[in-house]
């Protein structure tokens, strides 16, 4: 799977560009400010329906235009191709696949399997435990099909005990919510269980091929304490819920602890050692969707030299050729770009423009 065309309207600083990225590895190259992140950014918005700066989409519509539209072409295995595009007015956004208005995002979840590595992806490690279950999610979604209805109907249940629970309703009108949110508790977590056994299988020879010989390790929290299961934890739990008026346990917050010789990743490595840790759970994600459903993600991947010697950009570049798939990966210029890359398609931008090199 591999993204065949890509088409961008008033989106950010680009007015119309339309490009033929290659199906293996695409160099971008640009000056600091000069649309290069924009480009990844809407190629993300094709994959998640959504943008990856906190800003959102609205600011990404350009000065003057009324909305940005992007859109591309899919080719997938068997010859088969899908249109996917997405629109973003300054009041609604929507969707489409291969023309049906009635897209949603998940929709383009679906169709185009993607992962980001940026400069920020250190938070992976340092910071709240939502980052690590949106990084487990995201794969458990792609290769447990049992997963997403489960945690739908989870959701819904936690919202309505939460709303009982913020309004001092009496304890009978909490607890009914109960046997909802532990039988799909029980799908998600042992989803997110399974998922984590294979990823951990996959870790230590991706992390050893880049980060050496320390051991590297993966350990899960299920969100709720004691061995007797979530019923027992939010029985004997109720009383702290009901002071608190929100659900204190549950999948909502799992988290995964990283460790590496034995001690927590976020304190163990530094900043350019942990954008390599983390690049190695995402590129053993991606392995395992390709296991378990013969897809590559599309990797893209920003200024994979912010923070790395030449030593780690030449190991990396070389994890990130050998893995087969489709990747788009920027740099300030051409001469940081990797030996492992030099065959890959490139291009340049500069202006609003994208030209090919």
């Amino acid at each position: 799977m591999h993204l065949s065309s890509l088409r961008l309207h008033d989106f950010r600083c680009f007015e119309n560009v339309e490009l033929a990225p290659d199906a293996g590895v695409n160099v971008i190259t640009g000056d600091n400010a000069s649309g290069k992140t924009s480009l990844l950014e809407a190629i993300f918005f094709l994959g998640r329906g959504q943008s990856f700066r906190q800003s959102g989409p609205r600011p990404a519509i350009r000065r003057n235009a009324e909305a940005f539209t992007v859109s591309g072409e899919i080719d997938v295995p068997g010859g088969r191709s899908h249109r996917i595009g997405i629109q973003r007015t300054r009041r609604a956004i929507t969707y489409r696949r291969d023309g049906d208005p009635n897209t949603t995002r998940l929709d383009l979840v679906n169709a185009l399997p993607l992962q980001l590595i940026d400069p920020n992806v250190h938070r992976l490690l340092e910071q709240g435990p939502r980052y690590r279950r949106y990084f487990m999610d995201w794969g458990v979604f792609h290769v447990e099909h049992t997963f997403f209805p489960a945690w739908r109907r989870y959701r819904r249940a936690l919202r309505q005990r939460n709303r009982a629970l913020k309004s001092r309703w009496p304890k009978k009108d909490v607890i009914a919510w109960d046997a909802e949110l532990v039988r799909n508790a029980e799908l998600v977590d042992a989803s997110r269980r399974a998922y984590i056994d294979q990823l951990h299988a996959g870790l230590p020879a991706q992390a050893r091929r880049l980060l050496g010989d320390e051991a590297v390790s993966l350990e899960y929290d299920s969100g709720w304490r004691g061995e007797d299961g979530l019923g027992h934890a939010l029985a004997a739990n109720l009383d702290q819920d009901l002071r608190a008026g929100f659900t204190q346990q549950g999948p909502h917050r799992a988290d995964l602890r990283v460790t590496i010789a034995s001690a927590n990743a976020r304190d163990w490595v530094s900043r350019g050692q942990q954008k390599i840790l983390t690049t190695a759970l995402l590129l053993v994600q991606a392995e395992l969707l390709y296991a378990r459903r013969g897809i590559r993600p599309v990797l893209l991947i920003d200024d994979m030299a912010a923070e790395l010697g030449a030593r780690y950009r030449e190991v990396l570049a070389h994890e990130i050729a050998a893995l087969g798939g489709q990747s788009f990966v920027t740099f300030l210029e051409a001469s940081l770009v990797p030996e492992a890359l030099a065959e890959a398609r490139m291009f340049h931008v500069e202006h609003g423009a994208v030209t090919r090199r």
